[in-house]
């Protein structure tokens, strides 16, 4: 099942009402001998270990993991940030079994010796201000170790629905994070995407209730993981028609019907908007290249606007394309003509096909009146305006992409890195959605399916990695999942 992603509110009633059901501290003694236990897994060899605790919760997390960690024999330090003992009960308790066990407990972790693994203990979700004197001061002597660096549920410093750092000022900057209960929606998007390092999730043995909001998980688009059945033939697959590629961006059609074709489509054929139109891709040369415009009735889903352009025959091109009862993909310039002419958002709206917009954030702000920062600032609860306003499912584009629907149904994308920040990357993202509609899988599928495997087809590469080769990547993870699916 895919993991939920509680807002703060929502991870404040589960902790409140596990530690009635629960004995007192017991969540804080799950929470510490899970971050115990990654520790043991994931540095065997480790002799040193050094837990940086704060004031509340999160430090007694870091006391319980300490405790945990020295009965299997390890050698650790806590240092305690800010006050002499921890200022909540719970996290009181670990504190007083650390020290009654013989734990050593120092004020200022410079004073350590040599670490091998250190911990991030500091704040949890609860942080409201920046990071200042003593607790600025741990952060930067725990991003300045050169050790395996673990923070316990977000990365000290995090806003946990944003993923920007609280009151600007950087704080800490994990390996691994280790979040209980459920993921943060922060250690996904902005800087929070660097500073997590690999987010992994330990729901503590606790039954997390459902959220409008997730993180995309294969589960998701399981459909799309089944192979195709052998009775069937390229019309099952349908029928992409790919309109854009003015002159000096046809390159940008190009790449989405590509994408459209290696991803599964039966058929794609390219309107060009340019006089200067190819008549055949020699690297493709499966794809089709209209004469004259499409009969966009006769296809099964339509992307529109990769280097689409603005000139009158685009736009009167775009209307029709929104007329269209199919399935519609809109990208780039088609979403600033939208966001210049609320008559084609009212049409988008009264659609009853469905329609996916791909805005990268600049775009998004264009559509809502509003500022490229502030979409940023709050890209998930964006994500969902974009929705309301255009009726479409939306898909705010950039690190942690958040995909929206008109329900307020809400994902983040954990995938991807930054060599997709290359030209024509979003466009190939547009031509892969457009096959899976095509294909006819589910509105949910076809849309996470898409931008799932987008970012799964950048990791691992570092360099050398352009928007052609995001398609044919995308489509090899998609046949081991269908083989692993057959066995």
């Amino acid at each position: 099942m895919a993991q939920q992603i509680l807002n703060l509110d929502e991870l404040s009633a589960l902790e409140h009402r596990y530690n009635n059901l629960l004995p007192a501290g017991e969540l804080m003694r799950r929470a510490g001998r899970a971050v115990a236990q990654k520790i043991l897994d994931a540095a065997p060899a480790a002799q040193h270990i050094v837990i940086v605790c704060g004031p509340g919760n999160n430090g007694g997390d870091g006391f319980a993991a300490a405790l945990f960690l020295k009965n299997q024999g390890k050698r650790v330090t806590c240092a305690l940030i800010g006050c002499s003992k921890p200022k909540t009960e719970d996290a009181l308790m670990m504190f007083d079994a650390w020290t009654a066990a013989g734990g050593t407990v120092i004020s200022d972790p410079y004073n350590a010796d040599k670490a091998d693994v250190v911990v991030d203990a500091l704040f949890g979700t609860g942080l409201k201000r920046a990071l200042s004197g003593e607790y600025l001061d741990a952060a930067m002597w725990f991003n300045e170790r050169r050790a395996l660096r673990i923070s316990i549920d977000l990365p000290s410093g995090l806003d946990a629905m944003t993923g920007a750092w609280t009151g600007g000022i950087p704080g800490c900057s994990a390996d691994i994070t280790m979040a209980m209960l459920a993921p943060k929606a922060g250690c996904y998007m902005r800087e929070g995407a660097d500073a997590s390092g690999h987010v992994e999730v330990n729901e503590l043995d606790v039954s997390v209730p459902l959220s409008t909001l997730g993180v995309i998980d294969q589960s998701d688009f399981r459909h799309l993981c089944e192979p195709r059945l052998k009775n069937s033939h390229k019309g099952t697959y349908g029928h992409v028609a790919v309109i854009g590629g003015e002159t000096g961006t046809i390159g940008a059609a190009v790449l989405a019907a590509r994408a459209a074709l290696i991803s599964g489509a039966g058929r794609v054929t390219v309107e060009l908007m340019s006089e200067k139109a190819p008549a055949v891709d020699m690297l493709y040369p499966e794809l089709m290249f209209a004469a004259s415009p499409i009969d966009l009735s006769d296809v099964t889903c339509i992307v529109a606007g990769c280097g689409l352009g603005f000139a009158p025959k685009a736009k009167e091109r775009l209307k029709q394309a929104i007329d269209a009862d199919v399935p519609l993909v809109l990208d780039a310039d088609a979403l600033r003509m939208l966001a210049q002419d609320l008559s084609l958002q009212d049409a988008v709206l009264a659609r009853k096909a469905h329609t996916v917009i791909t805005p990268h954030p600049a775009e998004a702000a264009a559509i809502l009146r509003t500022t490229t920062e502030k979409v940023n600032a709050d890209r998930v609860n964006a994500a969902r305006e974009l929705s309301l306003q255009t009726g479409a499912i939306s898909v705010l584009k950039g690190i942690g992409s958040v995909v929206a629907l008109r329900s307020s149904r809400t994902w983040i994308n954990p995938t991807g890195n930054a060599m997709l920040a290359t030209a024509g990357s979003g466009d190939v993202l547009a031509g892969m959605l457009g096959a899976f509609f095509a294909q006819k899988f589910d509105l949910v599928s076809a849309t996470l399916g898409a931008v799932y495997l987008h970012g799964a087809a950048a990791e691992g590469s570092f360099a050398g990695f352009t928007a052609g080769d995001i398609a044919p990547t995308a489509a090899s993870i998609l046949d081991e999942m269908r083989a692993s699916f057959a066995r």
